[in-house]
């Protein structure tokens, strides 16, 4: 088992002395008596106290940096996502480093890679795929932030939605509408966000009693085919509802819609994620998953700047911040 590493807490509480005169003594900050001094040095002598790993943290703060790795910026949600998160952080003086992995991994390696190279005070990273957690962000030594997607067996904080019950939530939208034959479109899922959202929506299919099995599309990120395999899912299942795992799914959907000339909802009802401009000049209403992407990525800057300012406080342990949804009902 990986040995607990002291922390200023740990100093005052053996010493006496308070954590912010433990901090003067470390960081030479404030003049401390020589007989305090001495007694906080030797605490930090008997409790092993890392002192380079407290220096790196202090230059990691002190540069004024905060690196954000999106998994594809052309969507819209990581637009919204961007521009909270840069608000935030420049009411705090902290300017961004902003990378943009086009859903290539390869990519975002090497961004990972830029971003920990540069020196930032903390990373903001909505990774690609969630099967591997890379080994350079397990060990980085600055507070790192997952939002919108994170991957399996991280020690980090997550910041986003609980996607499961979202696809849910969305599943039971379309029962209330009287759809008995509702499917699921999504993207591969490698994709944190789409695997959850896949299963929340199989669990309501099933928890519902329905003699209408599961039906699901997985396509590739902006795979130049989706539009004739949307259309042969629909014509094979015949459905009257569908989920649309993203708002660019949508997008597709709706020319294939169209050319089928479906009716809008008296034939087919529709819900998707993210409450998107376009949505409004469509002559058919569609119901969304509005996901509060503000809030998000508020909260993601905000545990950036709660870490730093509290070097104490364990950065390296698993912990999710779920937002709820709401329904935008059309």
């Amino acid at each position: 088992m990986k040995k607990k590493q002291a922390t200023m807490k740990d100093i005052a509480r053996k010493t006496g002395v308070s954590i912010t005169t433990v901090s003067h003594v470390i960081n030479k900050t404030r003049r401390v008596n020589q007989e305090t001094r001495e007694l906080v040095l030797e605490a930090m002598k008997q409790l092993e106290y890392d002192l380079s790993r407290a220096k790196r943290r202090n230059n990691h703060t002190s540069s004024g940096l905060i690196g954000v790795i999106i998994a594809d910026v052309r969507e819209d949600y990581y637009v919204s996502l961007v521009k909270a998160i840069e608000t935030v952080a420049t009411e705090n003086r902290f300017s961004l480093l902003l990378c943009d992995s086009e859903m290539d991994p390869e990519k975002e390696k090497n961004n990972i890679r830029t971003i920990l190279e540069r020196n930032v005070s903390g990373l903001i990273i909505a990774p690609i795929f969630s099967k591997s957690y890379p080994e350079e962000l397990r060990a980085a030594d600055i507070p790192v932030v997952l939002v919108d997607r994170q991957y399996d067996n991280h020690n980090r904080t997550f910041v986003g939605i609980n996607n499961f019950e979202s696809a849910m939530i969305a599943k039971q939208h379309l029962d209330k509408k009287g759809c008995t034959h509702i499917g699921f479109i999504g993207y591969t899922e490698d994709v944190y966000t789409v695997h959850k959202r896949i299963m929340g929506y199989k669990t309501a299919v099933y928890d519902s009693g329905s003699s209408f099995n599961p039906a699901v599309l997985n396509l590739q990120y902006h795979n130049e085919d989706s539009y004739s395999l949307i259309k042969e899912f629909i014509l094979e299942h015949k459905f009257d509802g569908l989920i649309c795992a993203t708002s660019d799914i949508c997008y597709e959907l709706v020319s294939v819609i169209d050319d089928l000339q479906l009716s809008v909802p008296e034939q087919i009802q529709i819900i998707t994620y993210d409450d998107n401009k376009w949505l409004d000049y469509l002559k058919y209403p569609i119901s969304v998953i509005s996901q509060p992407t503000v809030e998000i990525g508020e909260h993601a800057v905000e545990k950036i700047l709660h870490f730093l300012s509290n070097p104490d406080d364990d950065h390296q342990v698993k912990t999710e911040v779920f937002f709820d949804v709401q329904i935008i009902d059309r």
